[in-house]
């Protein structure tokens, strides 16, 4: 059994762009923790909704026993780390890039918004991952163009 923990960002980019499915079919249990819930909540268009809807049904709100000190990070990454640190959560989705670092640092295996989509696409759940970054970036999702080739490259999408 998979478990892994979430973090606010890449659970809004997948609802904005109506692929929390993907999220779900990639691990058996999902959590976050309040505080990310919380960041959510304090959105109210249909994305966030979404995620609110999932965090009633598949996607567990947990709140971490040990108290990480975490003072790089925002609240809701420093929770996520936390939590997947005390519950050795098989993964920790994550954007930001220094919140990725910590969780290295803690031996965490991370994941982000593209690599999901990346495996994604290459188990064939999505026809075009440069059709989602596309989307992706309309929505306000920025990575670095190299990081954005290697993954394209990846997927085969470029030579």
């Amino acid at each position: 059994m998979t478990t892994w923990v979430v973090d606010s960002g890449p659970l809004i980019f997948l609802a904005k762009l109506n692929r929390l499915e993907l999220l779900k079919k990639s691990a058996n249990v999902l959590v976050i923790p309040p505080t990310v819930l919380q960041e959510i909540q304090g959105h109210h268009d249909q994305a966030c909704k979404a995620i609110i809807q999932a965090s009633y049904s598949w996607l567990k709100v947990l709140s971490p026993k040990s108290n990480l000190i975490l003072t790089a990070l925002d609240p809701g990454e420093a929770e996520v780390i936390a939590l997947a640190y005390e519950i050795q959560a098989d993964y920790v989705v994550l954007d930001d890039l220094q919140a990725r670092r910590v969780a290295r640092q803690l031996n965490l295996d991370s994941v982000g918004t593209l690599g999901l989509l990346l495996a994604a696409r290459l188990r064939g759940e999505i026809p075009s991952l440069k059709t989602e970054i596309t989307r992706l970036q309309n929505v306000g999702f920025w990575a670095n163009k190299k990081v954005i080739e290697a993954v394209l490259k990846t997927a085969g999408e470029i030579p």
